[in-house]
């Protein structure tokens, strides 16, 4: 025994768990350290003490049924829940393993007890019991059940709470997937299956509602979830989730979707009540939109007559009506007397519906009623309230067309008056404008004339009234054209410089007059051409460079043209005009678009102006597809940014490439004072593949040519501005000239003041001068002249022979008097002399006669006789030895005309507008006098554009400037030829307006073909283009269709005008 307790006592030491030997009768044989420990209590002292002592009273009943089992002979349990009790009264919960212990013999020695602390894990087991308490608690309260089914043994679990949910016991339900199934409604099983069969074919989880039946057939609405688990194979072995009682919730949502749908209703109802044009309209949509969101729908509707007060029904679309239900006019008439709901029963469904009558009130009166068949019997308060709901839409609606009718007529009437009003305004302006071009170009012409001081003070003043006066109408004019809807926007490929070159030459002499640096640009990035209306256009950019240059007393002004967006069949191009003018008030920049307003009341006294230029140039702009805004600091300027959309040109013709050999790296000095000036012309000049460098005055500008010839890369080309503080243009050019050791660059100079003279340009060394704002393709031409002709020689005096005068007569035979002014002034600015015939019949007349004329000029179209009859007659009756060449000038130019021409027996063809050059070479062809000889040296003159002047153009500025520069009696022949044109369009007009309402079309032709011939002679293309379509119509024997041509006619004559006046103007 001993042996036996020495070897448990060594064991007993080793082991981690309490080990406690007790004998038959409970006594203490053996307790190891661990024991002690865990109860509290030394080895020593167990064994002097009864078991009973470490158990609760509950203990001690346990213990004496397992003593009974020890004497018994029971072989033993495993993990006993045993509560001992500590010394200080605390429980040590344990897991007791009991069984015999013999020695070698098979004798009993006692029994073993192995001890294993339980106190964390029962609190623990404890919790887990909580908890599961709470959640079955929980899933009652949400009625949320749990299931899980093994799919391998097709095993179904369900929580106690799932088993209430289907009102089932355990003991009811099949616990398989297809005993599930049979609880689940019909018509919601394909839903069920297919969730549960589409986890086999990868997907994880799954959620689903659906309807079950319960136990005694009622019906609930079940919500399942479910998540898979799957096997190595990647199939399904188990599927686990929940499935709650959502059927309160579904009676929720139904009530809620109910609720909505009505409101939605009143929603549709009120939308109806603002869009719908009429009462019937609306009660349609009324008709269409209720069975949507209600259970009912309308059956009929009565209208009463507004005339006898009589109810007649009106048909509705009845696609929505599960049954027809007959129109009651008792009913009906009932609610339209008693102005209020009526509530009836319909011929079939008496038990399940109603039919309501609903009056629609106007001012207290019924206007009409409807009838609704209602799934109520009677109707709820709710229903009721709904219903007067949508009657009260409806007389809202029956209250609006009311009124709108009212309106309308009154609107009718006013838009009549103020079309009228329109219409007189444009009629007077334009009957007012035409007599008054004439007024100012006579007027001017009477200026150039020797007048005394006295009488130059009146004329000036009239000139100025004039101008004013002109300035009114025109904007009156557009404006009355917007308001009246007539404002029409051409659509034609146009060169988007040469409509900023026109801007700059409408504002550089009112620019110059004031001292005002005027720079107008595009950017390299700006498109040649663009397609879309370049007057209009035009028309905004000098109503606001016109504002700027007015509203600025110093400083400059600035119009700059970039792209603001572009795609493939469209550009978006960004305009802004900066001015250092007055700036405006911020309290005044919200109403400045508004007509008739200005920023400052005082601006009108001191700077004069109608206030429309700006309302205008919105409306433009925004036909235009752009937006306009402002920007400004008062007493420091103002910038007017706009933008405009233009479809990219078709077919337009495009500049021509930059000669590589001629400008390609060629070095360019810029010298401007202006900051702006010199941005521009850097950006541009680099756009042309040259290398610009900029100086801001004379010093810089010397110091450069140093640096540049020092480093062996002197400047080819120098661009120099006449004004700069300090050292001007010409005293630049002369310094450059004079020191050999700063390169030889050939010197262009930029001036805003026309009258620098030319010798004195000369003597400074200067090959080239351009008027500021310089053109783009006067620059490009220029530079490309000076590069292509070398380096500059050293300044000498240009050693001219002068061309011979061709000192004959010439017979020009015109019936049009704006050509007979230019065919005069082109031949007597080469030494002819000139007399003019009317018509064929005069010159044949004149030919007759003893003197003779050395060549004649004759227009094909004339009234009495036209130029082949007249050729005819003076070829019959010419003598023999004597031929007098008649040339030809026509402004046809079809295929075969000029073959027609010489078949009559003229010598010669010219096409008008003829050109100056051209005429010279044909003068001096047939009149045997020899051609001007060659200059010994460049003369110091503006080089001529070569870019192609477009249709879009107003006014052809190369044909303005030819005309310009023919002058008598100090007057130019522009002036003379726009005086005269001005002076008698309006009779022009008057003459095809006739020819049209008497459907006359020789008229016609031979009117329009006047017209014609004056605007090309002048430059006017786009009069001409439209003059020569009607034209042509007349000559096709029509007028039909002449009355909208002669329309786009007057707009474009006016525009012509406008542009006429504007040009006299700036240079008066």
């Amino acid at each position: 025994m001993q042996e036996h307790t020495g070897m448990l006592r060594w064991i007993a030491a080793a082991s981690t768990d309490g080990l406690w030997i007790l004998d038959e009768h409970g006594r203490t044989v053996f307790a190891n350290d661990r024991f002690a420990e865990l109860i509290g209590r030394s080895p020593a002292e167990l064994e002097t003490i009864s078991a009973l002592e470490l158990l609760d009273e509950e203990g001690r009943v346990q213990f004496r049924r397992h003593l009974a089992d020890m004497a018994a002979g029971h072989p033993g349990e495993e993990n006993l829940e045993t509560l001992f009790l500590r010394p200080d009264g605390s429980p040590m919960w344990c897991l007791a393993s009991w069984g015999p212990v013999h020695d070698g013999d098979g004798t009993r020695l006692g029994w073993l007890h192995r001890i294993t602390p339980y106190a964390e894990r029962k609190e623990l087991l404890g919790e887990l019991q909580h908890r599961s308490e709470q959640l079955a608690t929980a899933q009652r309260i949400a009625h949320l059940g749990s299931w899980e089914w093994d799919v391998a043994s097709d095993t179904v679990t369900w929580s106690d709470e799932l088993y209430r949910i289907y009102n089932l016991e355990p003991q009811e339900f099949e616990a398989t997937y297809e005993g599930f199934l049979q609880f689940v409604h019909p018509e919601d099983r394909p839903l069920v299956k297919g969730h549960v069969e589409s986890t086999f074919g990868g997907v994880d989880e799954f959620a689903w509602d659906a309807r079950i039946v319960r136990k005694g057939g009622e019906i609930r609405w079940v919500r399942g979830l479910g998540l898979v688990e799957r096997g190595p194979d990647g199939m399904p072995v188990k599927m686990g989730g929940t499935a709650q009682d959502i059927t309160d919730l579904k009676r929720a949502d139904e009530l809620a979707a109910e609720a909505t749908r009505r409101l939605e209703l009143l929603q549709q109802m009120a939308m109806a009540a603002n869009q719908a044009d009429s009462l019937e309209e609306a009660i349609t949509m009324m008709a269409i939109g209720l069975p949507v969101h209600t259970s009912w729908a309308a059956t009929s509707v009565f209208l009463v007559g507004k005339d006898d007060g009589v109810l007649r029904p009106r048909a509705l679309p009845h696609d929505h009506v599960e049954w027809s239900v007959p129109p009651d006019p008792v009913l009906a008439e009932r609610a339209r007397i008693s102005r209020r709901m009526e509530v009836g029963r319909p011929p079939t469904h008496q038990d399940t519906h109603s039919v309501v009558a609903i009056p629609i009130l106007l001012r207290g009166d019924s206007v009409a009623v409807i009838q609704v068949l209602a799934d109520e019997v009677p109707p709820d308060d709710n229903s009721r309230f709904l219903i007067g709901q949508i009657a009260g839409q409806l007389s809202l609606v029956a209250e609006r067309e009311r009124n709108a009718a009212q309106l309308a007529e009154a609107r009718d009437e006013a838009m009549e008056a103020s079309r009228l009003k329109s219409e007189f305004l444009a009629t007077m302006s334009h009957e007012i404008r035409t007599p008054m071009n004439g007024v100012i170009g006579l007027n001017d012409l009477m200026m150039r004339t020797d007048l005394d001081a006295h009488q130059r003070r009146l004329a000036e003043g009239l000139q100025s009234a004039g101008l004013t006066l002109l300035g009114i109408i025109n904007d009156i004019l557009d404006l009355s054209k917007i308001e009246s809807g007539k404002l029409e926007l051409e659509e034609a490929d146009f060169d988007v410089r040469a409509v900023f070159e026109q801007t700059a030459a409408v504002l550089s002499g009112p620019a110059h007059d004031k001292g005002l640096e005027l720079v107008v640009a595009c950017h390299p990035d700006v498109p040649l051409f663009l397609r879309g209306d370049p007057v209009r256009f035009g028309q905004v950019l000098t109503n606001l460079g016109s504002n700027a240059v007015k509203f600025t007393d110093s400083g400059e002004v600035v119009v700059q043209a970039t792209v603001e967006s572009q795609s493939h069949d469209a550009v978006v191009l960004r305009v802004e005009v900066t001015d250092t003018g007055v700036g405006i008030r911020p309290d005044a920049r919200d109403r400045l678009f508004d007509a008739f307003t200005q920023a400052d009341p005082s601006t009108t006294r001191r700077h004069g102006g109608t206030g429309l230029g700006l309302a205008i140039s919105r409306q433009l702009v925004e036909a235009l597809g752009g937006e306009i805004d402002l920007r400004s600091e008062l007493g420091r300027g103002s910038t007017f940014t706009f933008t405009a959309r233009f479809a990219r040109a078709t077919g337009a013709p495009q500049r021509p490439q930059v000669s590589p050999h001629v400008l390609n790296a060629k070095r360019v000095l810029v010298v401007d004072d202006n900051e702006t000036n010199r941005f521009i012309l850097t950006e541009q000049l680099a756009a042309w593949q040259l290398r610009p460098v900029a100086a801001a005055d004379g010093r810089e500008a010397l110091m450069r040519l140093r640096e540049a010839a020092e480093e062996g890369q002197p400047f080819d080309v120098a661009l120099l501005d006449m004004v700069m503080p300090g050292m001007d243009g010409l005293e630049l050019a002369r310094r450059i000239g004079a020191d050999r050791s700063l390169g030889r660059p050939a010197m262009l100079l930029l001036s805003s003041d026309q009258g620098v003279g030319a010798q004195l340009v000369h003597q400074a060394g200067i090959r080239a001068a351009l008027s500021k704002p310089v053109r783009h393709s006067e620059l490009f031409d220029t530079l490309l002249d000076l590069l292509a002709s070398g380096p500059a020689a050293a300044p000498r005096e240009v050693e001219h022979e002068s061309a011979p005068a061709i000192d004959v007569r010439v017979l020009v035979v015109e019936d049009n008097q704006v050509n007979q002014l230019v065919a005069m002034g082109l031949l007597e600015s080469i030494g002819c002399k000139v007399d003019i015939a009317n018509d064929g019949a005069e010159a044949v007349e004149m030919l007759a006669r003893p003197h003779s004329y050395a060549a004649v000029l004759m227009d094909c179209r004339m009234p009495r006789l036209d130029g082949f009859d007249a050729t005819r007659a003076v070829r019959a009756h010419e003598p023999p030895g004597r031929h007098v060449p008649i040339i030809a000038m026509t402004a046809s130019a079809l295929e075969g005309e000029r073959e027609r021409c010489l078949a009559v027996g003229m010598d010669d063809f010219l096409t008008k507008p003829v050109d100056a050059a051209e005429l010279e070479r044909v003068i001096r062809q047939w009149t045997g006098v020899s051609d001007p000889p060659q200059a010994q040296a460049r003369p110091v003159e503006a080089p001529r554009a070569r870019s192609v002047v477009p249709e879009s153009s107003i006014l052809d500025p190369d044909r303005r400037r030819m005309l310009e520069e023919l002058k008598k009696d100090g007057v130019s022949f522009f002036e003379r030829t726009s005086a005269s044109f001005m002076s008698r369009v309006g009779d022009q007009v008057v003459a095809i307006r006739d020819a049209i309402d008497s459907r006359d079309a020789h008229r016609l032709m031979s009117s329009a073909h006047q017209l014609k011939g004056s605007a090309l002679n002048l430059g006017l293309p786009l009069v001409g283009a439209t003059a020569a379509r009607l034209e042509a119509l007349g000559d096709g024997g029509r007028t039909d269709g002449a009355t909208e041509l002669l329309a786009e006619l007057v707009v474009e004559i006016d525009r012509a005008v406008a542009a006429l006046k504007t040009s006299i103007g700036s240079r008066g």
